[in-house]
């Protein structure tokens, strides 16, 4: 099979750290290289240079070439697309780009193979590109569908847009659970069968917990809780911090923040006026391999974001065996099954926290093992191995 992949949840160049771009579409697309021809537009914003006195504009435009690399033996080229600040991406800026992909791939097909899948991660502006160059080359048109598009399709404009191209859509894939219900709350147009499918983000094979290390795990008792986020509001970092102060005194527990963000200084001052400076270490910023080290080392994770698509690093934590707690009605809820393989709470409730911390550290030995082994069942099914896999025979139903 022929992919073309259009998007910019890609690495903008191929060294670029994992702390700052996502990775985990690329993991689909590197499985999909192993047995396909695959191809990636990763479309990088550029700002007219009228804005580039702004330093954000400066520091994007930096980056603002075309640009060809490999990752992974994966063909990757950045691609800018003109935009302009607070307003949609133009049709004119689109079909330029649009057209540009097509003239790059007439010159690099031998033999018209062209595209037989274009997919397309992110509603705007990577469907509209994608539609033109789909029908162009008589491709199959799918749509990737995250936390973000939701925001965009609530805007009544947005969505009148986003319909005038629903038709050219073969597949539409949500990334979450609460993705596709409110996806289908929101749209009006002609349903199709077989159109619709669920594909979850998830782990690489060698990031699941070694059974010795599980078994030295599950012997311990629950006495560090962890939580890795970026830290900003949306995250409720201060929800846990609160929660945590009302359960801090039981027999030495410590709660470690690994991250970084705009809302640490306003964390660490709630730490101070909570009296718990002996009891929360912030670690700042990590890479994946580190935080993936931490969670190796934490007995709990605890993260009660919203809004959250679906958050792959609740995964990660039930990886490595963390008893692993989410959020109550967000992307996660449904991987997460309340006190099966993990614990689920109503994401600004601190006292809901509070209760559900203390439950996962009265767990015996018994219940542990079971809430972990789940949870180790659960992840079994979320390699990329498979879910690449998945995908492919899903848009070919």
């Amino acid at each position: 099979m022929n992919i073309l992949l259009i998007t910019n949840m890609y690495p903008a160049f191929s060294n670029q750290s994992k702390i700052k771009a996502t990775y985990a579409v690329h993991y689909f697309a590197k499985e999909w290289a192993k047995n396909h021809n695959v191809k990636v537009i990763r479309l990088w914003s550029t700002y007219p240079k009228i804005f580039t006195v702004l330093k954000r504009c400066r520091t994007v435009n930096k980056y603002g070439f075309q640009d060809n690399y490999i990752l992974d033996g994966v063909d990757i080229t950045r691609m800018p697309i003109l935009k302009i600040p607070k307003i949609n991406y133009r049709d004119k800026d689109i079909r330029t780009v649009a057209n540009k992909i097509i003239k790059m791939i007439v010159n690099e097909t031998k033999d018209n193979n062209f595209p037989d899948v274009v997919i397309c991660d992110i509603l705007n502006p990577f469907i509209y590109i994608g539609a033109i160059v789909a029908e162009k080359f008589n491709s199959k048109l799918v749509a990737s569908l995250h936390n973000s598009d939701i925001s965009y399709l609530y805007r009544p404009k947005n969505y009148k847009q986003f319909m005038t191209t629903d038709s050219n859509i073969d597949k539409i894939v949500f990334r979450s659970d609460k993705v596709e219900k409110i996806f289908l709350q929101l749209y009006n147009g002609n349903e199709k069968k077989n159109r619709y499918s669920k594909i979850l983000f998830g782990i690489q094979k060698t990031d699941i917990i070694a059974q010795k290390v599980l078994n030295e795990k599950l012997s311990k008792p629950n006495k560090v809780i962890l939580i890795a986020a970026s830290l900003k509001k949306l995250k409720k970092v201060d929800v846990l911090i609160k929660a945590f102060s009302k359960i801090k005194n039981n027999n030495g527990y410590i709660l470690k923040i690994v991250g970084d963000g705009p809302e640490r200084k306003t964390l660490e001052e709630l730490v101070v006026s909570l009296d718990c400076g002996k009891d929360v270490i912030f670690e700042g910023e990590k890479n994946r391999e580190e935080v993936l080290s931490f969670m190796e080392k934490s007995e709990i994770f605890a993260m009660v974001s919203s809004p959250e698509t679906f958050g792959l690093v609740y995964i990660e934590a039930m990886a490595k065996a963390c008893i692993t707690i989410g959020s109550k009605g967000e992307g996660i809820d449904g991987v997460i099954i309340n006190e099966e393989n993990g614990f689920l709470c109503i994401p600004n409730s601190v006292e809901d926290l509070r209760v559900n911390l203390e439950k996962t550290m009265n767990l015996n030995k018994e219940e542990k093992s079971g809430i972990i082994n789940n949870a180790l069942n659960t992840v079994e099914d979320l390699t990329y191995e498979r879910l690449a896999s998945k995908f492919l025979i899903e848009i070919e139903k």
